[in-house]
Formats: structure tokens, sequence, C-alpha cells
């Protein structure tokens, strides 16, 4: 398996977050300290961009081409559509978007200027989760939120360093890392109430670099990106090495599966000095078929 970048797409200081919307047939990524939200429709080759006032970790789908964030701020809808006149943005000349308005859905430790929310997706009942990161060292710990169909916001997993991959192989399981501790854990997920217990962990110390975002294909295996690890690695659930897409690049933060037929992975990737192709978006086929992304079941419309 071999990752090209994608034609047109910029190079971001720190691109995460891909993920794709079946109902749009579009991929949306971000760039956390760029503050931009990115997508792209590969049936027709459309790109689009929005600027934002705040840093954003994550984004999943919501509906009519809306899009929910978890930002520095805590968790905001934006609509893309909002700006037409910018909705067609040329990636080769790669000119600010103009700043998008968002819509605050539920603040999240507003007390904590030093801190942002980083990876999340949405769980298989359609409720958000995105982990909360100390901006600067020494990192303590923050915490995994839960954003409910009606706004509300619950912790559900406390002590974490910087939160990133999270994985449902079945509704009441959840693969989840956080990076610094080289392990991808198997936690129970009760439908309601925090996360936990720990069931079982992988140690994946012995790879190359860092654990950072990941996602499931259709057989449950786990494909996750390393940083500093200039790869993808496919994983067993027992642990097991089955596949590696290597990259031109050192810092791999994310991956998704999308496309019509969901047989894509776009991996996401960011900037460094020695690497021309850092902070592009790399696509990879031959990886197999995805699951499709959950979209967040939230507030009604008009909202």
């Amino acid at each position: 398996m071999h990752a090209e970048p994608v034609d047109r797409t910029p190079h971001l200081t720190l691109g995460e977050g891909p993920t794709w919307d079946a109902v749009a047939q579009r991929l949306y990524w971000i760039g956390i300290p760029d503050r931009r939200v990115q997508w792209l429709e590969p049936a027709t080759g459309l790109q689009g961009a929005r600027t934002l006032d705040t840093m954003p970790g994550t984004l999943a789908p919501y509906r009519d081409r809306q899009v929910v964030l978890a930002t520095a701020r805590g968790f905001e809808l934006l609509d893309t559509e909002a700006d037409p006149e910018a909705a067609d943005t040329d990636a080769d000349a790669d000119p600010a978007p103009e700043q998008a308005r968002t819509t605050l859905v539920a603040p999240v430790e507003t007390d904590r200027p030093d801190r942002r929310m980083n990876d999340g997706k949405c769980d298989p009942y359609g409720r958000l989760l995105a982990g909360t990161m100390q901006l600067e060292e020494p990192r303590r710990p923050g915490s995994l939120y839960r954003l409910e169909p009606d706004g509300t916001v619950l912790p559900v997993l406390d002590g974490l360093a910087i939160p990133n991959g999270l994985a449902w192989p079945e509704p009441d399981r959840l693969w989840y890392i956080d990076t610094p501790t080289r392990r991808i854990d198997l936690f129970a997920y009760p439908e309601h109430g925090p996360v936990g217990p720990l069931i079982r962990s992988l140690d994946v110390s012995h790879l190359p670099g860092w654990p950072d975002g990941m996602t499931l294909d259709a057989d449950g295996n786990l494909w996750v990106a390393f940083w500093d690890g200039a790869a993808v690695h496919c994983l067993s659930p027992a642990g097991r090495l089955l596949a590696t897409v290597e990259l031109p690049v050192p810092r791999v933060t994310s991956c998704a599966f999308g496309g019509a037929d969901l047989d894509t992975l776009y991996v996401t990737t960011a900037s460094s000095p020695d690497a021309a192709a850092s902070g592009l978006l790399f696509s990879v086929r031959g990886a197999g078929g995805g699951r499709p992304a959950q979209p967040w079941a939230g507030l009604a419309p008009g909202r």
C-alpha cells in the first residue's frame, strides 16, 4: 500500500481529525493551530475551508453540512455553507478563508485558558466525545467529556495526558489512546455513566513513534497513526501487526476511511522542517473498507 498526497490540499501546521460525512459525501479535517476546518468532496474535487477564532481539536458531522466542533471553548456548531462566497477555496494559492461564525453549544473548562480540547469522535449512540489537554509542559491531567444530544456535557474519563484516538468495536467497548502511555486501551463502555473499567491493553511501544489518532476497518482491525513514526500501522484486536503504510513525513496524526464505498484511507499529517510533504492530506488505496462515521445526534434543527 502506498500513500499519495491529495491534490491541492494545503500544508497545515497540525492537520488532524479526518472524518467522512456519508450524507454530504465529504471528508472533513482540521488544522489545530491553523484554526481551520477543511473539506474535500472526492467525487467532484471540490475543496473548501473556514477559519475560526479559536483552536479546534476535532469535529463530527451533524446535519445539512453543519459540523459540531470540540474547541478551546467547548463544543460548538459550524455551518460550512453559511458563507457561500468562500465555499470553494483554491488550495493552490491557499488564501486565508473568511472567518466563520460558530454557535456555542456547551462550554468546557472555561476557567482553564491553559487547556484546549483535542481528538474525539461520536459514539454509537451519536454522542460526541473529546478530551482536554494542557497546552504547555508540564501537563496536568485532562478529562474526556461527552456531549449529549440535548447539549449537556458529562466527564466520563479522567487522568489523561494527551487524549487521542477513539474507536468502538462494539457499542459496549471502547478502544482509547492516551498517547504518552504508548498503549491502546480497551474499556467497557456503558450506555450511561463513565467509561470503564479497563478490560485490557495493547502495548505498542515496540513500534517507532507515538500512537495518535485511529480508526477501525470493517473487520474490526485498528489502523493507528504514529506521530514521529512516519507510518500508519494496522493491528488486529489481539495486537498482531497486520500491515504498515509508510509515509514520507514523520508526524502522522490520524486516519479515517472515506469515499463513496469507504475504501480509501485518508491520513492527516503535521508539519516537519525536513519533509516537504509534511502537513498534507494523504490517501491510501487497498487498505480494505471502513465503517461509517456516526454523526452527532444533537439538537433540533434551527438551534
